[in-house]
């Protein structure tokens, strides 16, 4: 079992046609998100304009969720869907697709051989999570509060890694009362 964890102050963020991205995790590590060569990549961003056409992303699925605000995302073609905080959408990055509203968010992109599935938890004081690992990555992102895995103490911004852990156990204890991202990755 390999653990990461990825400070808030060690990401980059840069700007973007309508607002700015943080890149937390790309895999491989050398990866490179212009080209788009990279097996799966998570990030925050803010959208600062009030409608946004998003780039295309040809082979990739996204995930994605607001973190702060509301959206409605428009993938022509196909559907419509508002969104509010922790609700989430997953699509093809190749549709064209619009969005309108304001936000930070939270976005996972991957391509074939990997797999990924975002889920969002509230966790209050003293609650501990336990989760046996199904994927070779399982990786934590604090959006809000404190919390403790495998002795490291997790902060707003934060990211924990967990790599080739499967079918191991690992426990997340909350110290301080907030909201805590899991994504699973798996590569077949």
């Amino acid at each position: 079992m390999i653990f990461s964890h990825i400070k808030k102050e060690q990401t980059k963020t840069i700007a973007w046609a309508s607002g700015t991205t943080t890149e937390l995790m790309i895999y491989p590590s050398n990866g490179d998100f212009l080209t788009r060569d990279f097996l799966f990549r998570i990030s925050t961003a803010t959208v600062e304009a009030e409608e946004t056409t998003f780039s295309d992303f040809s082979g990739l699925t996204r995930i994605l969720m607001p973190l702060e605000g509301s959206l409605t995302l428009s993938h022509k073609g196909h559907y419509s869907k508002e969104m509010h905080p922790f609700d989430q959408d997953s699509f093809d990055g190749g549709w064209s697709t619009k969005s309108r509203g304001k936000v930070r968010d939270f976005n996972v992109m991957f391509k074939a051989p990997a797999t990924a599935k975002l889920e969002a938890f509230e966790i209050f004081e003293y609650q501990k999570i336990e989760r046996f690992v199904k994927s070779q990555y399982l990786v934590f992102y604090v959006e809000n509060g404190c919390f403790e895995c495998e002795k490291v103490q997790l902060k707003q911004g934060d990211l924990f890694v967990v790599e080739n852990a499967i079918n191991e156990k690992l426990e997340l204890v909350c110290l301080e009362q907030g909201n805590i991202l899991l994504i699973e990755v798996r590569i077949s």
